[in-house]
């Protein structure tokens, strides 16, 4: 089973039109089978009158959760071509529906397949994708003194200042990737004679925002 790699940061639409049948095509990031089940329903509900509305999605696991739906067409020609593309692009926490609104001519199952996989392709090409990254949230404790040299020290191992209190002494909460922070904790190390380590450390999934490194939540809350 391909491994999770990258989500949605934001969504995409894409239509089609063959031979008379008109596909609406949506790509979501979803964090549960909740989630899913209330899109699914508000998508139905706004295309009240189409023939079929046909989805797949993969939620982050091991293994992840994978489901697909052909919704009245005919087995393996809507749900699973598009489950084979979230696989494909190693996609997680995605959920992609396509409406389709009969024109009249029948497609046959090649043409269905070909029509529901492009469709489902344009919704994703339009959406943003980011790759999920390992991280490490740490919590330092550190003097004035050395609060300085210790800043200098995150930045240059890319870390992200989440939080910074100033008070009897600085707290700080810093964000790194997962090789970052090994890097920046060897680093601390030599720096502090070994006298200063972290007061806490969390493994967490982040995504990168305008060169920023963000935490995501992939399960639900």
């Amino acid at each position: 089973m391909p491994e999770c790699r990258y989500t949605l940061l934001r969504s995409g639409r894409a239509e089609l039109e063959e031979k008379k049948s008109r596909f609406l095509a949506q790509s979501f990031f979803v964090r549960s089978e909740a989630e899913v089940a209330e899109i699914l329903t508000a998508v139905r509900k706004e295309h009240y009158d189409a023939r079929h509305v046909c989805s797949a999605y993969v939620l982050f696991g091991n293994p992840p959760l994978e489901k697909s739906s052909d919704d009245g067409e005919p087995a393996k020609t809507a749900g699973l071509p598009m489950l084979d593309l979230l696989r494909a692009a190693s996609l997680c926490n995605t959920l992609v529906t396509v409406t389709r609104y009969f024109g009249g001519i029948k497609l046959g199952t090649g043409g269905l397949v070909r029509a529901y996989t492009a469709a489902a392709k344009g919704a994703l090409e339009q959406a943003v994708i980011v790759e999920l990254l390992p991280a490490v949230r740490l919590s330092l404790t550190v003097d004035y003194g050395l609060y300085g040299k210790v800043s200098r020290l995150a930045e240059d191992c890319a870390g992200t200042v989440l939080s910074l209190d100033f008070l009897a002494e600085v707290s700080l909460c810093l964000l790194f990737r997962a090789e970052d922070s090994a890097r920046f904790l060897a680093a601390l190390t030599e720096l502090s004679g070994g006298s200063l380590t972290p007061d806490s450390a969390e493994t967490l999934t982040c995504v990168e925002r305008d060169g920023k490194l963000t935490p995501i939540q992939l399960g639900a809350c």
